[in-house]
């Protein structure tokens, strides 16, 4: 009988490697994998290198080049398979140079041109953080216009129709008003009847006249048995998120000076809280959740927690989520007079409802059964400012991939894994190279570890090309 022949032992030792290897390879030349055209291979290969070379950008924090080379990917390869990625990781280099508008268009075209794609649901979770920062800003910026209702009104130009009504609106050519809308922070344009414009004209200038009968109103106008229109009723309470409102210091404001507006801002949240528990309709739900965290205060956190633990609708906690992250857009005072004291106190407010949002979107994909409502928390909690700098956060996310069952939200985590700057996320990802079962996510922990200097991460790259 002639002798078997047996294979070394150590190729049975360094056969995982090889098997990783030969993954890796079809991923980044797939053209000696499976043949294509000379063209074809060219598209792929110059999207992929632009596409690689802006996520490393991104990793350096040089939003501005990344986003010319996710650019030009898009420009020149707009059909290519990766396209709605580079749509995306555009959109995110536009946010952190605070160029929105091009991120909002960067989302809308990767929203239309990619309705099926994967990255639709963090697409549209950024585009209401964009929303609500544009609401934001306009409402800073258009504080003389909403003040310049009462001399429309003084100059006859209410009832009119051929001016706009100060509230964030512009005249359309055919001369029709219109409003900002902000469903669930994504905008659009509801057109305004005469009879709502003139009263939410009336409203604005009580507002400015009498806060606290303001208030009183806006709590008639909500109750169950109001007339009050449903756009009323939205824009009414799109009104009170102008941060402006409750700032004794802001030029002709009618706030008490001693006070500063927290009675007034104490009576709003009463009179919304109240008004919440005895809605039916969705849509003013949602409203008065945006308003009530438009306070971006300790405060504002401790009621959506309450208001969150209470619920059982999933599409009104998908809205105290999506409302999470307000301190990110506090307002700053800027205007004439304002002490540094002043100045101070935003940044201040600003980093404890941080740490509060924090926790309440940490708590949520800690314990939250109900899966989507767990990854869009997650999801809003990597846009935190300095989220990964928790330990807490860590724990969480650490524990999170070990007890998460689908693949794909666990490559979710392991690229949140890059972003916590400590030796512990390094192991894991370590870890998950070495031992996970999905070769998948094992290729995914590999890519992640591109940027460490970490010998042992070393080594084990070493080891893995020998």
């Amino acid at each position: 009988m002639k002798n078997k022949t047996h294979l070394p032992k150590s190729i049975y030792q360094t056969l995982p490697a090889l098997l990783i290897l030969l993954a890796v390879y079809t991923i980044v030349a797939p053209a000696q994998i499976a043949p294509q055209s000379k063209i074809e291979t060219a598209q792929a290969d110059t999207f992929d290198a632009k596409f690689r070379d802006g996520r490393n950008l991104i990793d350096k924090q040089q939003w501005a080049r990344a986003a010319e080379k996710f650019r030009e990917a898009i420009d020149k390869y707009p059909d290519h398979k990766s396209a709605d990625a580079a749509l995306y990781w555009l959109a995110f280099c536009y946010k952190k140079q605070k160029q929105l508008k091009e991120a909002d268009a960067a989302l809308d075209r990767l929203l239309e041109r990619f309705p099926a794609s994967s990255w639709t649901g963090d697409a549209q979770v950024m585009k209401m953080e964009i929303s609500s920062s544009l609401e934001r800003l306009s409402d800073s910026r258009d504080l003389k216009a909403n003040r310049g209702i009462n001399s429309g009104l003084q100059k006859g130009k209410f009832p009119g129709g051929a001016q706009t009504s100060g509230v964030r609106g512009k005249e359309t050519n055919a001369g029709q008003n219109m409003i900002v809308a902000d469903d669930l922070g994504v905008n659009g344009r509801v057109p305004l009847d005469r009879v709502d414009e003139i009263k939410i004209a009336a409203f604005q200038s009580l507002l400015n006249a009498d806060p606290k009968r303001a208030i009183e109103t806006t709590g008639a106008v909500l109750k169950p048995d109001s007339k009050a229109s449903e756009t009323l009723r939205q824009e009414i309470l799109r009104i009170w998120r102008n941060p402006r409102l409750f700032d004794s210091q802001a030029p002709g404001s009618n706030v008490d000076k001693s006070t500063g507006g927290k009675e007034l801002a104490a009576l709003l949240r009463e009179t919304l809280f109240k008004s919440f528990q005895n809605e039916t309709n969705l849509k003013i739900r949602k409203e008065i959740i945006y308003t009530l965290a438009s306070f971006a205060d300790a405060q504002a956190i401790d009621d959506l927690k309450k208001l969150y633990d209470a619920e059982a609708d999933r599409e009104v906690k998908k809205a105290i989520i999506n409302s999470l992250g307000n301190s990110a857009n506090m307002f700053y005072p800027s205007y004439p007079g304002v002490s540094p004291k002043q100045k101070a106190e935003p940044d201040a407010r600003r980093e404890q409802t941080r740490k509060g949002e924090l926790n309440i979107l940490l708590e949520i994909v800690r314990a939250e059964q109900d899966s989507e409502l767990r990854r869009l928390a997650f999801s809003n909690l990597r846009r935190l400012p300095n989220w990964s700098a928790s330990e807490q956060a860590f724990d969480v996310v650490n524990n999170l991939y070990d007890a998460e069952s689908d693949e794909e939200f666990k490559l979710a985590i392991i690229r949140a894994l890059i972003e916590f700057k400590q030796s512990r996320a390094t192991r894991k990802l370590l870890d998950i190279a070495r031992n996970d079962k999905s070769d998948k996510l094992r290729l995914e922990a590999i890519y992640s570890l591109r940027t460490s200097r970490d010998p042992e991460v070393l080594k084990f790259l070493e080891d893995l090309i020998k």
